[in-house]
């Protein structure tokens, strides 16, 4: 199956429903670089809610299906992860998504919302792709991108 890094999300909302949609998919296993320390806000009862409250509600018990492994050094990890490493990245050598043939053992990487990938993980890539843009909006919300490229990953992979 397919791993997913979700490279530094900076609002709990998206990471919540990107958590959602790895588990609803059946990955048994999200990666997470949480720079913004969105996994352990400080501990004081407002945290404590906001924690309890992604738990049971945002991520309608999905986090109770999936374990979230904590990336601490994301380099590292990228230089020593077994499979190709995928960037969700609008660039000129981007491939379009539905011409992208996934493996098995791939990690897709979304950046955070606002800063996109670093460049230090951008290097390590040994693909990029892209969703085609039909309409006049520019880009999408980093969790309707992940359910889109996981939807697109298991179909490319089961072919």
């Amino acid at each position: 199956m397919i791993n997913i890094l979700l490279y530094a999300p900076e609002y709990r909302p998206n990471m919540s429903s990107m958590i959602r949609t790895a588990e609803f998919y059946g990955l048994k296993k999200i990666f997470i670089y949480d720079k913004n320390n969105l996994l352990s806000p400080p501990n004081n009862k407002t945290s404590r809610a906001d924690m309890n409250h992604l738990a049971r509600v945002w991520t309608a018990g999905a986090i109770n299906h999936i374990q979230i492994e904590i990336i601490e050094d994301p380099i590292s990890f990228l230089e020593n992860y077994p499979g190709r490493k995928i960037a969700t990245l609008v660039d000129d050598t981007a491939q379009e998504l539905n011409n992208f043939q996934f493996k098995k053992n791939d990690l897709i990487l979304l950046g955070s919302e606002k800063e996109g990938l670093e460049k230090e993980a951008i290097a390590l890539m040994d693909a990029a792709i892209y969703i085609q843009q039909i309409g006049h909006t520019p880009c999408l919300n980093v969790a309707v991108t992940l359910g889109i490229v996981i939807h697109q990953a298991i179909r490319s992979i089961q072919k």
